[in-house]
């Protein structure tokens, strides 16, 4: 199950300039002369048993004139940890690559999507990445979080994208272990202006009633965006809302379930959180609060019926973020937000106290959404949609190249890579093919008919993640793994990828396109470095032409390993092997195998 972990980093300017009107706010974004608790959070990696997975650092700025210092940075921290798994990172030069390929496709009406600027979209970013890559799992980590438990991709990955008690778990939520080793909020136990904003004591209910306990899984209203785990079908499909200023890991519950997904909580998944002390005043980020909410209440009150899209309640969200969607919300708003102000100005912070003040005025007017919410996030995910389809058929590949970019090598690794690529490049073509007699397929072929395959044969090397084939390729080739393996992708009709099967050293593939004359229907990606022997068709067909006894052997030995196929692979791609199949087996003049046909 490809899986990319994505841990989203923000930076802002160094200590002494902090934050300057028109900066993006962020909890607690890292000075850039600090090196804030990304290199822990990476170290904390070497914990993982399982490092089967690609990492991508996303490097995101306060501001635009310091996103090159920024990625630079970032950079730098990222290859000093030297983290144990393929890592790359992806910062603001890689998402202007990416608007540059959209508008010299002439969609420069989608360039908007992809933007790392804000909670949301930087979300969004951490959903369409491991897209391109062709994940199957995203999992995503906040960079103030620490692992400890060895097991912990092991059970990200143990329940997404299969079913329980009759519903399909398109979402895992884990939670956060505090300071304290609670998962409870790390606040003071008493703040007066929280009378009446009592959120810390909502989301301790629905805690309490959700995590601890059996079942180990159980259907959860809210989750932790520094803890998440996404399916593909779900991320593909529902982005978030990038209207939401804070608290989107929320909302994406919410925006999941509106179509028809569902988020389980496992409460054997866990993560450490140390976030340093918040750097914005409590008014600024209580308007946050103020405007998403508001927003999030507009955007359920404004459902319309739509096909295969569920009508949500407030109450299905209860204890939490219910509480904070329903009409006591401006009740809560106003009271809370007088509290605050007398707060202020008991201690004399007049200026806060105006700011607090202007919340309550903001929460009438500019707050509250002119435009239905609902409508809104329905066009923006027609949109996020649109893009996809236009990865999957046209930009993949470009996509693909352009975050490759941000790959981190160490230089030995790189000087092997070379070293391994050079040694391909200097042999002889007669060279690159001198262990076919070690390919299964070809056990038992007379020495001379070796010779004959050895002529027209090829030695390839291929990276992690380097596509072999393409669908809609016409260019027709026998494939025989000598090291690695490969993943069989194959599209639906939305041109949305779902993986068949991975073949492996020893075996072969490019069967169907020997009998069958048509463009590739998948697509074939290597899953790590692999190294394959490759004969091209026309050339095989060739040599076949002059020898009808070698020709009868090859057609006897394709057969059978499209037989083999047809057990083994999807049942979407059944009906294409099952004609390639009749068509080398007509091929015999014989019917050798067709009690073994009956049988499938």
């Amino acid at each position: 199950m490809k899986t990319v972990m994505v841990i989203p980093t923000y930076w802002s300017r160094d200590s002494e300039a902090s934050w300057k009107p028109g900066d993006t706010v962020y909890d607690h974004p890292t000075p850039l002369d600090q090196e804030g608790t990304l290199p822990k959070a990476l170290e904390s990696l070497n914990v993982l048993a399982d490092t089967d997975f690609s990492l991508v650092i996303l490097a995101c700025s306060t501001a635009a004139d310091i996103e090159q210092a920024v990625e630079e940075r970032v950079t730098d921290l990222v290859r000093a940890a030297k983290p144990p798994v393929e890592t790359y990172v992806v910062s603001h030069s890689h998402l202007q690559a990416l608007h540059q390929a959209l508008a010299a496709t002439g969609r420069d009406d989608l360039v908007d999507v992809l933007s790392l600027s804000g909670y949301a979209n930087v979300r969004n970013m951490c959903l369409f990445v491991p897209y391109v890559f062709g994940a199957e799992v995203a999992v995503l980590i906040d960079d103030d979080e620490l692992f400890d438990d060895p097991e912990f991709m092991r059970k990200a990955r143990q329940f997404v994208g299969s079913r329980f008690m009759g519903q399909t778990i398109d979402g895992v939520a884990g939670y956060y272990i505090n300071s304290k080793g609670t998962y409870y909020d790390d606040v003071p136990e008493e703040i007066h202006w929280m009378t009446y904003w009592d959120r810390f004591g909502s989301k301790r209910e629905a805690f309490d009633l959700v995590i601890p306990g059996e079942p180990r899984l159980k259907l959860t209203p809210f989750a932790f965006g520094g803890c998440m785990v996404i399916h593909r079908s779900l991320f593909r499909s529902v982005p978030f809302d990038p209207l939401i200023t804070r608290g989107e890991d929320i909302d994406y519950v919410i925006n999941a379930r509106m179509f028809g997904f569902n988020f389980f909580l496992d409460n054997q998944l866990y993560i450490q959180h140390r976030p340093p002390p918040k750097t914005h005043p409590t008014w600024q980020r209580f308007r946050e609060d103020i405007f998403r909410l508001l927003h999030e209440r507009a955007k359920i009150n404004g459902q319309t019926l739509q096909t295969n899209m569920t009508i949500l309640d407030a109450e299905d969200f209860d204890p939490y973020p219910g509480e904070f969607l329903k009409d006591t919300l401006d009740d809560k708003i106003l009271k809370s937000n007088l509290i605050l102000a007398l707060d202020y100005l008991a201690n004399d912070r007049v200026e806060d106290t105006k700011e607090t003040i202007r919340n309550i005025w903001l929460a009438r007017t500019k707050a509250i959404p002119k435009d239905n919410p609902f409508e809104m996030y329905l066009t923006f995910q027609r949109r996020w949609r649109a893009l996809r389809k236009l990865t999957s058929r046209n930009l993949r590949d470009v996509f693909y190249s352009i975050i490759q970019r941000g790959q981190i090598y160490y230089e030995e690794e790189r000087q092997l890579e070379e070293a391994r690529r050079a040694e391909f490049e200097s042999t002889t073509k007669a060279m690159r093919a001198s262990t076919l007699e070690d390919v299964p397929f070809f056990t038992g072929l007379a020495p001379e008919y070796i010779e004959m395959l050895r002529s027209i044969s090829w030695r390839e090397f291929y990276s992690r993640d380097e596509i072999l084939l393409q669908k809609g390729d016409e260019a027709h080739k026998l494939y025989f793994i000598t090291k690695g393996a490969v993943r069989i992708l194959l599209s639906d009709d939305s041109d949305e990828e779902m993986e068949l099967i991975e073949v492996g050293e020893g075996e072969m593939l490019g069967e169907v396109s020997m009998v069958i004359d048509e463009p590739h229907s998948a697509t074939v990606t290597a899953s790590e470095p692999t190294e394959v022997i490759t004969i091209d068709r026309k050339s095989l067909f060739e040599l076949m032409s002059k020898s009808p006894e070698f020709a009868s052997q090859l057609w006897h030995r394709l057969a059978h390993s499209l037989s083999n196929r047809l057990r083994h692979s999807n049942i979407r791609y059944l009906s294409q092997v099952r004609e390639a199949y009749d068509v080398a087996d007509s091929m015999l003049g014989t019917g050798i195998l067709g009690e073994s046909s009956n049988d499938e």
